[in-house]
């Protein structure tokens, strides 16, 4: 039976964590420092490692997931940290964190992610072994539909073609993917958000803006010109102004959504709607 390895500099906080672990049947093993981590994961693959991010410095909590990174690419590693932004969530993600989370931890988190972790290792390491890629269809294609049919409210024909469209994603880049089942269950998640997100700039453009109900000639003007601006910039610059300008979301999910360091966003945008300015001022004055 595999064995979780949980780090951190504080004894009684890893045994703690080995005693929730245990009494869901889950063995573990403990380190209190990154040497000791080091040696064990030299030694023993782990599926799942939990990490503080701060040992004795944070420093070496960093450290020691790079290491992890280096040792044993293919562990799904949990850091767990009293503080971060989500700028550090980045930085850590890129160091290899599957998951940041916050304390305190609930217990029962932590476990059903663990176990979800153990179960995508599991079916990883069967499909690599030869398993025909028609059972992991039949199994997730279900899920994958009902996601895209209850959660976000899609037709029948409407869910099928999101999901044959996650799965030629999948298949696409099927040999970078370790966890095809949360990987297909984050595809079909983010095609739905963005076909809802299309379909909702189609009808605002289409219908009109979120405004005044009466149709005035200079609302029509104002609404043709802005249409004419968009239409002049660059497709991330129009993508930025519609999602931040139109659609008010949050420069974290446009960094997500949009693959996008967050720093960036924010001058991006900034461009963005000096030109659309520059552009607005053009068809003012004409």
């Amino acid at each position: 039976m595999s064995r979780i390895l949980v780090v951190d500099d504080e004894p009684m906080i890893v045994e703690s964590l080995r005693d929730t672990l245990s009494a869901e049947d889950l063995a573990s093993v403990g380190a209190y420092d990154p040497a000791s981590a080091e040696e064990l994961i030299r030694n023993e693959f782990f599926p799942v490692i939990l990490a503080d991010l701060r040992l004795r410095t944070k420093e070496e909590g960093l450290g020691l997931l790079g290491l992890i990174k280096s040792l044993s690419p293919e562990s799904a590693v949990i850091t767990i940290t009293g503080d971060a932004d989500e700028v550090v969530k980045i930085m850590l993600h890129d160091l290899g964190a599957r998951v940041v989370l916050l304390k305190p931890v609930d217990p029962n988190v932590l476990v059903s992610l663990i176990r979800e972790m153990l179960t995508e290792i599991e079916e990883s390491a069967a499909l690599l072994a030869g398993e025909s890629i028609d059972v992991l269809y039949a199994a997730v294609t279900p899920q994958l539909r009902g996601l895209a049919f209850r959660r976000y409210g899609f037709s029948g024909d409407d869910a099928d073609e999101l999901v044959q469209r996650a799965w030629l994603l999948y298949l696409e880049k099927r040999s970078a993917i370790r966890a095809a089942r949360a990987w297909l269950s984050g595809t079909i998640l983010n095609l739905c958000k963005q076909e809802i997100q299309q379909r909702y700039r189609r009808r605002s453009f289409d219908d009109g803006y979120d405004g005044p109900t009466e149709t005035t000639c200079g609302a029509d003007d104002a609404r043709i010109a802005i249409r004419q601006a968009l239409d002049g910039l660059d497709d991330r610059g129009r993508e930025l102004s519609i999602r931040i300008g139109l659609e008010r979301q949050t420069y974290e999910e446009v960094s997500a959504a949009m693959n996008l360091p967050i720093g960036s966003i924010g001058p991006l945008f900034i461009r963005a709607k000096e030109r659309m300015r520059a552009q607005l001022s053009g068809s003012l004055q004409a």
